[in-house]
């Protein structure tokens, strides 16, 4: 069967302006695999449409988004991969070499740093971010467009997953910035069955809600401090879909009582673990009024408020309360078994299906980013048409 001859890719060449190009069918080398995207996800590129702001992994003009799941087309010479195997795409790329590929951490540190570091750039150097994940384009001599919004992409072995004959795509997907990156987090936080966990704020919204997911998962008594009514009704139906809970708390932070509340339910000591997406100084430093003594705050940042700042009196808030401080948005390759053991089952996939609110066409992206900036959404889904 003859090659396509193009591969058709989403572009934001400016703001408020969402573009399908074609570019030349990805030419793939040994080290690389090709795959047939089937479902690519909507994170932060709402900003690219806004702002025309985007992270290390976007292009304006060769490249959107990056979370993804496909088919491998091709696969020269690797002895994990194969034509017709159904992979995750992690964000990232793979180097090998590093302490992150060596240790099985984050792959954002090759793509981020790489190309930058090789040129001798400062890593706030506007050129440092240009390239995105162009590194896989290089080493396979290809001017495909490499990122997920698009019917095709190529992928470094190493941010490969293969996934198990029982995941569909549309769970599988959960595994990168949504439930992976909540799975992640909680591995940072040491969740563990009867911790009383409280969940602060709607931030970015795949992350939130996937923290409920992963904190009854898990067997915590989640506490989620919601802030609008989008949020608190669709919490509510995560409840519902895993057939009633009572480990399931909700709070409506509009009230002006609600840290009494959390008082109450944590029997007026406090949460165990808290994860903010807010990134308010001042919910930041209620959420460290709240936590008990020897407790967690994990921080995940929202890139839509930008004026993040934590101010804290390192004795009062953290020696003397013996508070640890964490924070992260990734996850890590070592994570990826427990976070695939994790979407195989089907209470998670029943909950998981109520993040998704929103699916479109890959044409349709404009309207799904549309969406997006609207915050009235949870995850959205694209499809190649």
């Amino acid at each position: 069967m003859a090659k396509p001859e193009f591969n058709t890719i989403v572009t934001v060449p400016k703001p408020y302006t969402v573009e399908l190009v074609r570019r030349p069918y990805p030419r793939v080398k040994p080290g690389s695999v090709l795959v047939k995207t089937e479902i690519a996800a909507v994170c932060v590129d709402d900003r690219m449409y806004t702002d025309h702001i985007h992270e290390w992994f976007d292009s304006p003009l060769y490249g959107m988004g990056h979370e993804g799941v496909g088919t491998v087309l091709e696969a020269p010479e690797s002895h994990h991969f194969k034509p017709g195997d159904r992979v995750l795409i992690s964000h990232g790329a793979y180097c090998g070499r590093c302490f992150a590929c060596q240790n099985g951490l984050s792959q954002a540190h090759c793509a981020s740093l790489s190309d930058g570091v090789r040129a001798g750039l400062s890593t706030t150097a506007p050129e440092f971010f240009v390239d995105g994940l162009a590194p896989v384009e290089r080493k396979n001599e290809s001017e495909s467009g490499w990122a997920a919004m698009g019917e095709y992409r190529l992928a470094d072995e190493g941010i490969c997953t293969l996934l198990p004959d029982d995941l569909d795509f549309r769970h599988a997907i959960a595994a990168e910035c949504s439930v992976g990156m909540a799975h992640c987090a909680q591995e940072f936080m040491e969740v563990k069955a009867g911790d009383r966990v409280l969940l602060v704020g709607g931030g970015q919204r795949q992350f939130s809600m996937s923290h409920v997911i992963t904190g009854l998962f898990r067997g915590a008594r989640v506490i989620s401090a919601v802030d609008d009514d989008f949020q608190l009704e669709t919490v509510r139906k995560i409840g519902e879909a895993r057939g009633g809970t009572p480990d399931l708390h909700i709070i409506d932070m509009r009230e002006s009582s609600w840290t009494d509340k959390v008082f109450e339910l944590t029997d007026g000591i406090g949460p165990d673990k808290v994860a903010d997406f807010t990134s308010r100084e001042e919910i930041l430093n209620t959420e460290i009024d709240l936590i008990r003594h020897d407790g967690v705050l994990y921080i995940q940042e929202n890139l839509y408020n930008k004026n993040r700042v934590l101010k804290v009196d390192p004795y009062a808030a953290i020696a003397e309360k013996n508070l640890k401080i964490t924070g992260t948005i990734d996850s890590r390759r070592i994570d990826r078994p427990g976070i695939i053991r994790m979407l195989r089952n089907k209470e998670v996939q029943r909950m998981w299906d109520v993040v998704v609110t929103h699916e479109f066409p890959m044409s349709e992206t404009e309207e799904a980013l549309k969406v997006s900036v609207s915050k009235q959404c949870g995850k959205i889904l694209l499809y190649p048409n």
